[in-house]
Parts: C-alpha cells; sequence; structure tokens
C-alpha cells in the first residue's frame, strides 16, 4: 500500500469530525446503554443516559502499585470505551484492566463515553492533541479512517500474538484492520444484528411458529399481525440514527442493491436501491411500521419491542440480553433469524468493535500488552457473559463455550457472520473508500434518504438520487473513487 493512503487529515476535515450529528459507529446499534437488571420491562435496553465520559467504578486508582512490572513504562494508561449496554459488562472490563495494571505497576483509567456522544468526544480530543492511549471502535471504517491520518500505531505484533488463540480470528475480519503489512486495530468481538420475532403473534396469524424467510412472507405475516395503535408488526427504525441505516441498508442488500461497486465506486442509484425503498415505503403506507419511528433514536425499537408494540425488530442482542433478566415469558416467545430474504438473498452486516493504540501514548509499549491481556479467551468469555450475549466470540473456538451452546436462539451466528458483509461491499476496504464510509455514516446518508421518502413526501427515485450525489460528493472531497 502507497503512503499516499496514509494522509492525514486536512483541517477541515476535522471541523467536519466536530461539526457532524451523533449516531455514527455503531455496524447495527449504537444506542446508549442497558438498563439496571431490575428495570421496569418497558424501559429499553440500551436507554441508561450518561452526561459525559465517566470512569467504570472499580478502575485501578494510583494507590494500587504491585510489586513487579512487565512491558510497560509505568506510565498511566488512559483507555476509551463506548457502553457495553450493561453496568455489569462495563465493570468486567475495568476489573480486568485493574488486574493488568497490578501486575504492571501501571495505573489504568477505564473511561466509559456515552455512546451518542463517543465520536465527538474522540475526535476532540485528536484535535486538543489529548487523545487517549486506548481506544474502542465500533466500526472498521473508523479504524482505517484514524490509521490512514497516522493517528494510530502499528500493532501488528499484537495481532500475530493473539490471532492465532482458540482457533483463530472469524476469518471476514483477517482485512478489515490493515494497510500493508501494519494492523491497527485488535477485534474482540463479532457483531451482527438478526431479526428478532414474536413467535407466539406469528403463530397465531399463519400457524407456524417460525420466523419468515422471505419479504413476501414479513409483509403477509405483517399484515395479519398489525392492530394499530396498540400493535405494529414492523419495528422499523425511521430517525436519523445508525438503526435506521443498518434497517435500511439490509433491505437494499436483500433486494440487490449496494453503496458502492466492486471498485469501490458510488453504486446506490439503482433500480435495485429504488425497488427496495419503495418495498420499505409500502410498508409504511400499510402502516405496518409505528408512526413514532419516524423520530426514533436507536434504543425506540428495543423499547417497542420489550413493551411488546412491535412483532419484529432487527437489532443486536441486546434485547435478548434485557429479557434473560426482565422477561421470561417474552423471551420464550422470541427468536432471533437471519433477516428475511428479497429478490437477491438474505445477507447481514458482519462487524466487530477493536482496540486501537494512538501512536501519541506515552506508554505504547504497555497498551499493546494489556490488549493482549484483555484478549485472553477465557477473559473474554467472562465479559461475554457480563454483557448478557450481546457480544458474540470473535475467536472460533469461543463458540463451543457451554455459555453459547447451551442457547439455541444463537445457532445460526456462524454462518450468519461467515456470510456478512460491510457497507463497503462488494469492494475491498481500502483507507479513502474507508473514511468516505465513515463520513457517509457521520452525515446520516442513508437516514436521510429515508426521512425525504417517508416523512417528506419526495419521491423514491429522486431521493435515492440525492443520496447518492451526497455520497458522490462525500467520496471526491475523501479522494475516494467516485
Amino acid at each position: 500500500m502507497g503512503t499516499d493512503r496514509r494522509h492525514l487529515l486536512a483541517r477541515r476535515d476535522f471541523l467536519r469530525y466536530l461539526t457532524a450529528g451523533a449516531g455514527v459507529l455503531a455496524a447495527a446499534c449504537a444506542p446508549a446503554a442497558a438498563p439496571a437488571p431490575t428495570a421496569a420491562p418497558a424501559k429499553p435496553a440500551e436507554t441508561k443516559p450518561a452526561d459525559a465520559a465517566k470512569p467504570v467504578a472499580g478502575a485501578p486508582t494510583a494507590a494500587a502499585q504491585p510489586a513487579a512490572a512487565a512491558k510497560s513504562t509505568g506510565t498511566k494508561l488512559t483507555v476509551w470505551g463506548w457502553q457495553s449496554f450493561t453496568p455489569e459488562g462495563d465493570k468486567a472490563l475495568g476489573d480486568q484492566m485493574q488486574e493488568w495494571g497490578s501486575a504492571n505497576r501501571t495505573d489504568v483509567e477505564y473511561v466509559v463515553v456515552e455512546n451518542a456522544q463517543f465520536p465527538q468526544k474522540l475526535a476532540a480530543a485528536v484535535e486538543a492533541k489529548a487523545a487517549p492511549d486506548i481506544t474502542m471502535l465500533t466500526n472498521p471504517s473508523n479504524v482505517l479512517d484514524y490509521a490512514g491520518r497516522e493517528l494510530f500505531a502499528d500493532i501488528a505484533d499484537v495481532w500475530r500474538d493473539v490471532s492465532k488463540q482458540a482457533g483463530g480470528f472469524l476469518k471476514y475480519v483477517e482485512d478489515y484492520y490493515t494497510i500493508g503489512n501494519a494492523y491497527f486495530a485488535i477485534p474482540f468481538e463479532a457483531d451482527t444484528s438478526p431479526l428478532f420475532t414474536r413467535l407466539d403473534l406469528v403463530e397465531k396469524a399463519t400457524g407456524k411458529r417460525e420466523p419468515p424467510k422471505t419479504f413476501d412472507e414479513l409483509t403477509q405475516a405483517a399484515k395479519q399481525i398489525n392492530q394499530p395503535p396498540g400493535l405494529h408488526a414492523l419495528g422499523l427504525c425511521l430517525g436519523r440514527v445508525p438503526d435506521c441505516e443498518s434497517d435500511a441498508v439490509g433491505t437494499i442488500w436483500n433486494d440487490g442493491g449496494a453503496l458502492v461497486d466492486k471498485e469501490g465506486k458510488v453504486a446506490l442509484n439503482s433500480p435495485e436501491t429504488v425497488a427496495a425503498m419503495q418495498r420499505l415505503k409500502g410498508w409504511w403506507d400499510d402502516k405496518l411500521i409505528p408512526p413514532g419511528a419516524t423520530t426514533w433514536d436507536d434504543t425506540g425499537n428495543n423499547s417497542a419491542y420489550q413493551a411488546k408494540q412491535v412483532a419484529f425488530v432487527r437489532n443486536p442482542p441486546s434485547i435478548y440480553a434485557w429479557m434473560q433478566t426482565n422477561d421470561k415469558e417474552l423471551l420464550e416467545n422470541s427468536t432471533m433469524a437471519p433477516f428475511p430474504a428479497g429478490k437477491s438473498g438474505s445477507y447481514a452486516a458482519s462487524g466487530a468493535w477493536s482496540w486501537s493504540v494512538f501512536n501519541t501514548s506515552k506508554n505504547v509499549d504497555g497498551a499493546k500488552d494489556l490488549i493482549r491481556h484483555l484478549m485472553d479467551p477465557k477473559r473474554l468469555q467472562t465479559v461475554y457473559a457480563a454483557v448478557g450475549g450481546r457480544w458474540y466470540p470473535i475467536y472460533l473456538d469461543g463458540q463451543k463455550d457451554e455459555y453459547w451452546t447451551s442457547r439455541p436462539i444463537f445457532k445460526f451466528y456462524p454462518d450468519l457472520l461467515a456470510g456478512g458483509r460491510g457497507l463497503w461491499w462488494p469492494a475491498q476496504p481500502d483507507p479513502k473508500l474507508m473514511a468516505a464510509i465513515g463520513e457517509v455514516r457521520t452525515r446520516n446518508v442513508i437516514p436521510d434518504m429515508v426521512q425525504e421518502i417517508i416523512v417528506k413526501g419526495a419521491s423514491v427515485e429522486e431521493s435515492v438520487k440525492m443520496a447518492h450525489d451526497s455520497m458522490v460528493e462525500i467520496f471526491r472531497g475523501r479522494g475516494a473513487k467516485v
């Protein structure tokens, strides 16, 4: 890879980052946080607010100085993370960092940043030359964007050390984080968004206790289930947030469309995308989607499903984690399954959350070793259990753990992830393309397209072309192919 793929970001691009709206990084869902286990059933699984970055309870203090040091200068490490959707998950990570810090004479502070604020806070910290030592990111496009601006340290040695553990990483992440021979992130979980289905409602409507396999089956079942205003069948998010992007792109993929072509050029404006958006508009016109979905944030679909106001939602397993604690009856009547197939098939997004090290850290070696510590398969499984299954194993052998084999609801996950896609599909990821895709997400191009159709009443064709043109502008600004 040439040095032109590792260009420094111009100041105007930083300002664009700082002024962009919230809701950027999560591949499928980036909500606020999970409620405490005793929360009322109607409360969404991901709505706990946070006004600012906050240290996790149990994180080490400067007083916790052990006897021996290893692979660390002893200089304090600050780690920023997205909310894991449960306080238990945040604490599990904080405790593991404290364990490493105690063994390495290093004060480690784990700072959990509210998900909606994370992109802006991180961009502002970089601009102010006050970046943390380690950051969690939730999308490979953002990793390669930062790496392409020469902000991340090469951690290929960490990749070599950890990627072969426990059967190795799931194969789809192998090319997500590389520029040339360098690696700029270590994935710690596998991420996708299945379809949650109310089996009791489907059985009453169709006589079969199984989720729909095609869009046509979904539409037919939804019309039979629909009983507004109390019950709408399709809990699709139509607000200006990542969940709307996820639902819309999933529909586009399944009907044969894509954001880019094989060369990485913008390809949104196609007959397939138009057909997919006409399908979405048809669901809206038939009142199968709640009217409030146009203003939902990323917790809206969670809240609606947990309150039993919708029969279908597409979301990561945070809903499953919530039901385990708060509504066993709803859990027994729910399942997770692939998003129904359209004209082209059924496809899912395969993403990952990851750790990266800023090259401005005064303790890069310690940061690398802390990541090695966190990537121990047994420690990871402890965190997976703490977040109630919201994060799925990134190691192939991790799927064999009893936690997962005893839960049939996850049985299709390996195939779903193996056949998944990134937003840059069918192109190969490269820094300029990934930076452009990252900005498309930051500027809510896809949600705005949906809002033009649903809220403003613009024609599907006009709205798709407008979104396509916006992508072209962004791609040109980022030096990507158009």
